[in-house]
């Protein structure tokens, strides 16, 4: 028997201390509520969780600047709601100031001046729609752009367009765009029109038929070969055969407009029946029949399908653009990729004067103009000019992850901005320019509002498809990946109440044992005392 060293009651201190150890952790985490309240406590686990805490937060304030972000779309979309119900006005306007036969000067003036007001109030709306401090409508949230050179005009880019270097990209046009047509072979006349003359023409689903011998036409037709059999020294043949070619036009232009068709007729430089699509490109299309051959169609009554048009073709900043149209688009991939310019020129006629043997004009013949006078060739290489773009879009934050954020480019409102490359025999530019005072203006003003009004639309839409689709949807994908983190975060890092319950409750029995075994192991070594005190 020893005294010097109580190795049980060593032991039995271990033990005690061990235990008192595992009381002590059980206790922290029960009243933590975590399992790992340090890095000695599972390094790998604190690490996930660590990560995943901060990915949770990220998650959380990308939700309020998404909600955020819809709050100011909802402001821009009010904005344009309001610009929408005065662009009705205006139209409203634009029609009153059409019944010429009703309005006098001083009610057009008045819709001048009404119509003046509401631009101005579409200006102020442009210029004070705000949130947070930024101005959302004039242009300093978009993507904008100008061009330089004759007939080239910038019609959008994407939010994601770079902005273009100062001296901008340079645009070179290849092939003009020309419109779907069918020309006559030969000229309406007197003898031709004489047993009558019927032409239809068929667009869109759509078709007009128009007959000589009938209705108040074929009336005034007869009246003038009647005059010219009467007395062609004064009706001569060809004023006749002229004034006959006016009233075919005429009607044919007046029934395609009654019926919607998006054609137009007139005359060739040598008085042949030319038809042509209102649209440019290679899409739209058209038949014609007449039963004169050669009047349109090449054989009597049988139908000939029209000349196909041309799309543009050309390069922006020597690359190629996709052609629709008279527009031009920067393919996806290229440093220009989504600008879109519009190149406003038209093959057409050039005078040619006539010379006698002398050099002396005696007249001028009418040539059409080939595609190289207008835009160059290979051998005489032209530029028509060039477009720059400053990038104003801004970036919306969708995600953590800086990558997946979209961005959007605001549309600039201003009305001298809007309703451009709208064509009109007034000559109005823009929305800003237009003038009801004539019934010409009030037309043409009609067709300039009626195109902003799309354009309004058409933006709207984009605001909605944005709101819905990339913000709002994203919003609850956001919520879905905050739950399943924070589920991920709570099973690496969260305490099991109930199990560490069981834990405290057996580890607590277990040193309540120890400190009773210390205080047995404490009394071996009194027996040895006693058995000094039994020797004496």
């Amino acid at each position: 028997m020893k005294i010097r060293q109580n190795t049980s009651s060593m032991n039995t201190l271990r033990h005690a201390s061990n235990h008192f150890n595992k009381v002590k952790g059980s206790i922290e985490r029960l009243s933590s509520g975590v399992k790992i309240n340090s890095g000695a406590d599972g390094p790998a686990s604190l690490i996930s969780s660590e990560r995943l805490r901060g990915h949770i937060v990220g998650l959380q304030q990308v939700y309020n600047n998404a909600s955020s972000s819809v709050s100011l779309l909802q402001t821009a979309e009010g904005a344009l709601n309001e610009v929408s119900e005065l662009l009705i006005k205006i139209k409203q306007l634009t029609i009153h100031a059409q019944n010429e036969a009703t309005n006098s000067s001083d009610m057009l003036t008045a819709d001048q001046q009404e119509i003046e007001n509401l631009l101005s109030t579409i200006d102020r709306i442009s210029q004070n729609t705000e949130f947070g401090g930024k101005k959302l409508l004039d242009g300093s949230m978009g993507a904008n752009g100008t061009t330089v050179g004759n007939f080239l005009r910038f019609i959008s880019a994407e939010a994601t367009t770079s902005a273009s270097p100062e001296q901008g990209w340079k645009v070179d046009i290849q092939q003009v765009a020309t419109k779907a047509h069918r020309k006559g072979t030969k000229a309406i006349n007197i003898n031709n029109i004489k047993q009558g003359l019927q032409i239809v023409l068929n667009e869109g689903g759509k078709n007009i038929t128009l007959n000589t011998m009938e209705g108040q036409l074929g009336k005034d037709i007869e009246q003038l070969i009647s005059n010219f059999e009467k007395n062609p020294l004064q009706f001569s043949q060809a004023e006749v055969s002229a004034q006959i070619r006016g009233l075919v036009v005429f009607e044919l232009n007046q029934s395609i407009e009654d019926n919607g068709l998006d054609l137009q007729v007139s005359l060739s430089p040598a008085d042949e029946l030319l038809v042509r699509h209102n649209k440019f490109g290679e899409s739209p299309s058209f038949s014609v029949t007449s039963s004169v051959p050669g009047v349109l169609s090449e054989k009597a009554n049988i139908a000939q399908t029209a000349v196909s048009g041309k799309n543009i073709e050309g390069t922006i900043n020597n690359e190629v653009a996709l052609g629709e149209g008279q527009f031009l688009t920067a393919l996806a991939g290229m440093e220009t990729a989504g600008v879109t310019i519009m190149y406003d020129r038209e093959i057409s006629h050039k005078k040619i004067p006539i010379l006698d043997d002398t050099g002396v004009r005696i007249g001028t013949e009418l040539l059409e103009e080939k595609n190289e006078d207008l835009v160059g060739s290979p051998e005489n290489p032209k530029t028509e000019g060039y477009v720059h773009v400053s990038q104003m879009s801004k970036e919306f934050q969708v995600g953590v992850n800086k990558k997946s954020n979209p961005s959007f480019s605001f549309a600039n409102i201003r009305t001298d901005l809007m309703g451009n490359a709208v064509k009109n025999k007034s000559g109005f530019q823009s929305l800003a320019d237009i003038d009801v005072t004539t019934t010409q203006g009030a037309k043409d003003a009609a067709i300039i509002v009626e195109k902003v009004i799309d354009e309004i639309s058409t933006q709207r839409g984009k605001l909605g498809s944005f709101q819905k689709n990339t913000l709002e949807s994203n919003l609850n994908s956001l919520k879905i990946a905050e739950e399943n983190i924070t589920q991920a975060e709570s099973t690496l890092r969260d305490s099991d109440m109930a199990a560490e319950m069981s834990t405290l409750t057996q580890d607590q029995i277990m040193l309540q044992a120890s400190t009773a075994m210390i205080a047995q192991a404490n009394q071996v070594p009194k027996t040895v005392l006693g058995l000094i005190q039994n020797s004496g």
